[in-house]
């Protein structure tokens, strides 16, 4: 059963977004070019760009947002893609697009969920070349197609050129595992924050929600620490 969980194991998460949050206060949005001028988005060559650069493109919202939602996700996870279906455009029009909370997500692969580390890979890889939340949307709307897919690395291709990154810069961020590192730290760090479920859901650093909750139940959560906290509550 979805539920909040206790003040106890929201401290002990605090850890694991400290580094991820620094590199997103860095971030700033992409402004759209005119469709004409558009060129296919290209992922860096060099390591070390591509991990600033997928790491600061996982966090959306206005960097000055009084709160902050953390989402520690994994795209194979059935749960997660209802919460994504359920709740989560709720969730990012009446907080993320007001201005009210900057949401950030965090990998976690469930060991029984093969295809989860190379789709969060591809997340990454899209995030370095600017479009990590393009692929997410992708990720979870097409969940049955690339799970059932007999070549899932041509499947997630497909998904990069389809959302206009350069295919062969995708390719050689996939074959080489660049972003490995950036996985590994995000799950080392979800395990010793002692969090075994996704979705999983940091609220303001104060509430913790485990599961794929309702958007009703979801929205009561964060209104009731807005409320708290003195900032007017989205109609």
């Amino acid at each position: 059963m979805s539920r909040l969980r206790d003040t106890r194991q929201v401290v002990a998460t605090r850890s694991l977004f400290r580094g991820a949050a620094s590199s997103c206060l860095a971030f700033v949005s992409l402004t759209a070019q005119p469709a004409a001028a558009q060129q296919p988005a290209v992922v860096p060559s060099d390591q070390t760009a591509v991990l600033e650069a997928a790491d600061r493109s996982r966090s959306r919202g206005a960097e000055n947002a009084p709160i902050r939602i953390v989402e520690i996700s994994d795209f194979e996870c059935p749960f997660c893609a209802q919460f994504y279906h359920d709740t989560y455009r709720v969730v990012d029009s009446l907080y993320v697009q007001s201005g009210i909370a900057r949401y950030l997500w965090i990998s976690f692969p469930n060991s029984r969920h093969p295809r989860a580390w190379p789709a969060i890979e591809s997340a990454f890889c899209a995030g370095a070349a600017g479009k990590f939340w393009e692929m997410h949307d992708a990720l979870f709307e097409r969940q049955d197609e690339w799970m059932a897919a007999g070549d899932l690395n041509a499947t997630l291709v497909q998904y990069a050129v389809g959302i206009g990154i350069e295919e062969s810069s995708f390719r050689e961020c996939l074959r080489n595992d660049v972003t490995a590192p950036l996985q590994v730290s995000d799950y080392d760090a979800a395990l010793r924050s002692g969090i075994a479920s996704t979705p999983f859901f940091v609220v303001g650093d104060s509430i913790a929600i485990r599961g794929a909750v309702p958007a009703v139940q979801f929205r009561a959560a964060v209104d009731s620490l807005l409320a708290a906290r003195g900032i007017p509550v989205p109609q």
